[in-house]
């Protein structure tokens, strides 16, 4: 837990599984001059135990040497200071980069429950969108091979705000639904604002029309035959949720389950060699099984360098 005095209150962390729609979200939230949340500070939480042992400040450091998202928000490490000093450093630095905010903090995407053990009184934002286009957007962006591993992500994470949320105050909780944010933004947007006791500002309705770039329900057109298979492993999060199933669910079988994971690892394991290039996809494969500590260290920063520059 992060001790003594802190330039600013309690932070407010959006919570949300990846491609839920909260860098649009954000964007949203930029126009309003007493809101500032970061991109993903997941970082943060890798660095932390599920029982709440810190990671030593010598170790964290070389944990986010190869991190591409740490060293795109331009933060720093203060020197001489543990993890937590450096975890309360890193949100005071982003309130830094809007003076006069009061609602500060930053995006999460798993394991958010641990960012209680640093800042027990934190708020939370959870932003929910329809796991089925979730789980497509990952097929598209090849970050799964079918929609049965696509929504796995977005399970865990919904199964981790139902657990944390029972145990949550009220008053340091808010769930929006993407579709609603997209399809009305003023309520939705009033409402989040009465959370973060800061006046609505319709700046924010200038912005909204990003929220609705992505028409929702395209998981309806894909033609893969797993829904029925992916429904079964989300339906309980996606009914909770205010969303409906498309039909009939059910299991895949162990057969099927197989030729999914395979579709999966060939499909991940392609996108990894369309990124670097075959003879460097083989050769970092070989130094991984083979290579000694140098070369290891030597061909993670390699491929740091050229997958960084992929994600810009």
């Amino acid at each position: 837990m992060i001790e003594g005095p802190s330039s600013i209150g309690a932070p407010v962390f959006l919570v949300a599984a990846p491609r839920s729609g909260s860098a649009a979200l954000r964007q949203v939230l930029a126009l309003h001059p007493a809101i500032m949340i970061a991109p993903e500070f997941d970082f943060l939480v890798e660095a932390i135990t599920a029982d709440g042992r810190f990671m030593k400040r010598d170790a964290f450091v070389r944990s986010i040497e190869f991190n591409g998202r740490f060293k795109r928000l331009g933060l720093t490490i203060p020197t001489g200071l543990p993890f937590t000093g450096i975890a309360r450093s890193l949100i005071e630095q982003v309130a830094a980069g809007k003076p006069g905010a009061t609602a500060i903090g930053a995006t999460v995407q798993h394991d958010f429950d641990r960012l209680l053990w640093l800042w027990p009184d934190a708020r939370f934002i959870h932003l929910v969108r329809d796991g089925r286009d979730v789980a497509a957007a990952n097929v598209r962006s090849r970050e799964a091979g079918n929609l049965w591993h696509g929504i796995s992500d977005w399970v865990e994470v919904e199964m981790l705000w139902d657990r944390m949320s029972h145990k949550l105050p009220l008053d340091r909780q808010i769930t929006l639904r993407y579709e609603l944010v997209a399809s009305d933004p003023e309520p939705e947007l009033r409402r989040l604002c009465d959370f973060l006791r800061v006046p609505f500002a319709p700046a924010m309705l200038q912005q909204a029309a990003i929220l609705d770039q992505e028409p929702t329900g395209r998981w309806r057109k894909s033609e893969s035959g797993d829904l029925p298979a992916a429904e079964h492993r989300a339906a309980r999060w996606l009914l909770q949720s205010g969303y409906f199933l498309s039909g009939t669910v059910r299991p895949p079988s162990a057969l099927r389950r197989m030729a999914l994971n395979v579709q999966n690892k060939m499909a991940l394991s392609n996108n990894r060699r369309d990124k670097l290039g075959t003879g460097l996809w083989l050769k970092s494969r070989l130094v991984d099984k083979m290579g000694g500590r140098k070369a290891k260290a030597r061909m993670k920063r390699r491929l740091y360098d050229i997958l960084s520059r992929n994600e810009e």
